[in-house]
């Protein structure tokens, strides 16, 4: 018997491989509703998603998207934006556009132009991400596109991220080793950018409720899991879940590095340690209802500017409501997020919506989550690997985003059916 403790996308995705090639398992989730960061709620008869708010079409996709409902799906040609000087600027997505743009100065450009005659993929595992790609590309083109956009991704510092764990396998996966101009040539911005995102129409649960579909009878909820031990001498485990002791073959942890790291302090202790050290980024998602939305798939705000917003997903262009906005505050350049309360929070986010996109908006709602720093805090884990039997799933690691997630969950459990 296969144990997976957690029913987010990485455990539910997982617990769906194994139905699919008929290993018996049993999916338990700490909490009364299945996927974990993906969540919806609704409000004023709208759809607003606390976590993730679209889907990147895919492979991985193809056999659940008849379950997930009716969808709303784009070519991604609407522009990314970038606040800068109090004005919204398109991202450049060709040489061109890179030359033209006001939002970097002509010194700015001269040197971001350079960038061919710099050092390529980075091979000091003491650099950073935000230090190789200044070295790059300049400080300006950084500060103005580079860092917020990368580090919006994470919620992170691009200074405290190391460039060969976060950087490096991106740029090799892209086959690019000048990491802009070589994105700005058309066949690859073109390759890049017009990739069909997908959105829900009654919002991004429907993806866990499509996996919870194939498995309800497997996954038990509101069944937390308090530590897993070893089982006698033969190998196997002993999951202590409430007033139950599952016996255990394999057990997967989809867990949070916290719950995960107390999960195994007994059964494997170094890990726990390790787990323990890595950091998690607070964040503060303040969905807003907008007059009217710009045009595009939101904004990032340059590192220069001084505003506490980090970014916006103006998520009513996608999902049907053209009035949706959801900004994004916190994250590790501004931790105090945890101790604003949540007025000051609400009246900051509106009030510098309307100060950039000069378009007045008022708050729906207001969410608090966390998310993984990927920092240098994630060294933790590089000589560490769980013992025979346990095994990770989640976003700090593996690859993260949904599709990641998908696809490592297919790849485990090909491992765990080899392994018998």
């Amino acid at each position: 018997m296969i144990v997976i403790v957690g029913a987010g996308v990485s455990g539910l995705a997982l617990g769906m491989q194994l139905s699919a090639r008929r290993i018996p398992y049993i999916l338990l989730e700490s909490s009364d509703r299945v996927g974990g960061v993906v969540r919806t709620i609704e409000l004023e008869g709208r759809s607003l998603d606390l976590g993730p708010q679209r889907l990147r079409a895919s492979p991985e996709l193809a056999g659940l998207r008849p379950h997930m409902g009716p969808m709303h799906e784009f070519t991604d040609d609407l522009p990314v934006l970038i606040a800068r000087g109090g004005r919204l600027h398109p991202l450049p997505r060709s040489l061109g556009e890179a030359l033209r743009t006001p939002a970097i100065s002509t010194a700015g450009k001269l040197r971001a132009a350079l960038e061919p005659f710099a050092a390529l993929l980075p091979d000091d595992e003491s650099l950073s991400a935000g230090a190789y790609l200044r070295r790059r590309v300049g400080r300006e083109v950084y500060e103005t596109f580079l860092g917020p956009l990368f580090g919006g991704l994470y919620g992170s510092d691009p200074d405290r991220m190391d460039a060969t764990r976060t950087l490096r396998p991106g740029m090799e996966a892209l086959g690019v080793n000048s990491f802009v101009w070589r994105l700005l040539g058309p066949r690859r911005a073109k390759g890049l950018m017009e990739r069909s995102i997908l959105v829900p129409a009654d919002g991004m649960a429907a993806l866990p409720r499509a996996l919870l579909e194939r498995q309800e009878h497997e996954v038990r909820l509101s069944c937390p899991v308090s530590h897993v031990g070893s089982f006698g001498g033969t190998g196997g485990f002993r999951v202590e879940a409430g007033d139950e002791s599952i016996e255990a073959t394999q057990v997967v942890v989809t867990t949070p590095p916290g719950p995960a790291s107390r999960i195994l302090r007994e059964v494997a202790p170094a890990l726990s340690v390790a787990l323990g050290k890595l950091r998690m980024n607070p964040l503060a998602l303040v969905h807003l209802d907008a007059d009217r939305l710009p045009d595009g798939l939101g904004f990032q705000v340059a590192f220069d500017e001084p505003m506490r917003i980090r970014g916006v997903t103006f998520s009513g262009n996608l999902d049907g409501t053209g009035r949706t906005a959801v900004v994004f505050m916190g994250g590790m350049a501004d931790p105090e997020v945890v101790d604003t309360p949540d007025a000051e929070l609400e009246r900051t986010a509106a009030a510098e919506f309307t100060r950039v996109t000069g378009i007045p908006a008022r708050v729906l709602h207001l969410h608090r989550t966390a998310m993984p720093t990927w920092d240098r805090s994630w060294r933790a884990l590089d000589d560490l690997r769980p013992p025979a039997g346990i095994h990770l799933l989640s976003a700090y690691s593996g690859r993260p985003g949904i599709i990641g997630r998908l696809r490592e969950a297919e790849r485990l459990a090909r491992g765990l059916q080899r392994a018998g």
